[in-house]
């Protein structure tokens, strides 16, 4: 059975396209919990945590199409490269991940042909039903992070992701330097320079405005804090989508 990804907005107004890899907790039946115990389901190694409620708040605001990731990246992770040793983990934290161990390359084909390769022809398709509508559309794929990793306090409260060209991201810190008390980052918490498979792939090489963004999961614990965020980016990316050509 094919594992499908959430669509919000297809033929949504806003010209661009919201992309969340990791907004889903699911592990399809036969590969069950992958042999974790349930305490694992809540934290930041099965989803992006309260990203899901954020994109879709985007969604309403802005009308725009929205593309979410309904399995946890800790069966297969669509953002990374499949020969990635992080695109199938076998542990998190020093715990090994039985459900992930001493997978066969039929069994890894498998998940990707049930998983991955399903969610980046949907995205590959949504993206060009944008791009014809549009003369400059955005890509805008959307993401929160630990705020403690590997032992260090992170001091970013949101930051951009970008590889091939940095016009996007620095767009939207432009846009969102108005707002107080808030740390941002360009290329932080993590940097593109070394590639962003979902950006990469389908915007790579086109011209197309495209970055990440990376929002601290602890600033997404309440549905306060979700809403905030929602709020935030759908004036920046409001006042992005202004810039178009021939808009």
């Amino acid at each position: 059975m094919t594992e499908m990804p959430i669509i919000l907005n297809p033929e949504g107004r806003y010209p661009g396209v919201i992309v969340v890899d990791h907004a889903g907790t699911g592990t399809p039946e036969s590969y069950g919990a992958l042999g974790l115990g349930p305490e694992w389901q809540g934290t930041h190694h099965f989803c992006d945590l309260g990203i899901e409620p954020v994109a879709r708040a985007l969604a309403e605001r802005l009308d725009v199409p929205v593309i979410l990731g309904t399995v946890s990246r800790l069966v297969i992770d669509l953002n990374r490269w499949l020969d990635d040793p992080r695109s199938i983990v076998t542990t998190v934290e020093g715990q090994p991940i039985p459900g992930n161990a001493a997978l066969t390359e039929a069994q890894r084909q498998a998940r990707h042909a049930r998983i991955f390769w399903p969610y980046h022809a949907a995205l590959a398709q949504l993206w060009d039903r944008v791009c014809a509508r549009h003369s400059d559309p955005v890509f805008f794929a959307l993401h929160s992070c630990t705020r403690h990793f590997d032992g260090a306090r992170r001091p970013w409260d949101g930051g951009t992701i970008w590889n091939e060209s940095p016009g996007l991201a620095h767009a939207l810190l432009d846009g969102l330097g108005d707002e107080t008390g808030l740390t941002l980052g360009d290329n932080q918490p993590y940097s593109g320079r070394q590639g962003v498979y979902t950006l990469d792939r389908h915007t790579w090489g086109s011209g197309r405005r495209a970055c990440g963004f990376e929002i601290s999961n602890d600033l997404l614990e309440t549905p306060q804090g979700q809403r905030a965020w929602a709020e935030r980016l759908s004036r920046a990316l409001g006042q992005v989508a202004r810039t178009e050509v021939g808009a």
